[in-house]
C-alpha cells in the first residue's frame, strides 16, 4: 500500500470536509440543534437559521418581507424568538422555501449593486 498516496487523500478529503481556511462548514451551536433528539418550543435567529438551511444574516431579510414571524411583539432592536413547530412547517413547504431564497437572493443583489454604484461613484466612474 502506497502511504504517501494515501496521506495526500486524507489531506485532500479533509479540505473538503472542512470549509475556507480551516473551518468547519457546521458551527457547532448548530450541530449540537441539529442533534437534539427534541427542539425547544422557541429558537434564536442563530437556531432558525440552522434549521432552515439560512445564514443567521439572513433572518432579518425574511422577517422584513414577512415569510417569518417572530413571537410575540418584541422592539424593533431586541433579539427575535421563533416558534419552532412555525419554522419546521415552513421548511416542509417547497414553495415557501423558493419564496425565502428568491428573497434573499434580491436582497443581496440590490445590496451589492448599491455598494458597487457607490464605489464606481467615488471612483467617479458612470
Amino acid at each position: 500500500m502506497n502511504t504517501h498516496i494515501n496521506e495526500r487523500i486524507n489531506t485532500k478529503n479533509e479540505k473538503a470536509v472542512k470549509g475556507n481556511k480551516g473551518r468547519e462548514l457546521i458551527d457547532a451551536p448548530a450541530k449540537e440543534l441539529l442533534n437534539m433528539r427534541r427542539l425547544p418550543a422557541m429558537l434564536d435567529p442563530g437556531q432558525t437559521a440552522a434549521l432552515i438551511g439560512y445564514a443567521e444574516h439572513d433572518i432579518p431579510v425574511l422577517v422584513r418581507a414577512g415569510l417569518l414571524k417572530p413571537l410575540g411583539n418584541p422592539p424593533a432592536n431586541s433579539e427575535k424568538h421563533f416558534a419552532t413547530v412555525q419554522v419546521m412547517e415552513l421548511a416542509g413547504e417547497i414553495a415557501q422555501l423558493s419564496e425565502m431564497r428568491n428573497v434573499v437572493y434580491e436582497h443581496w443583489r440590490i445590496k451589492n449593486a448599491n455598494k458597487t454604484a457607490a464605489r464606481r461613484a467615488r471612483n467617479g466612474q458612470h
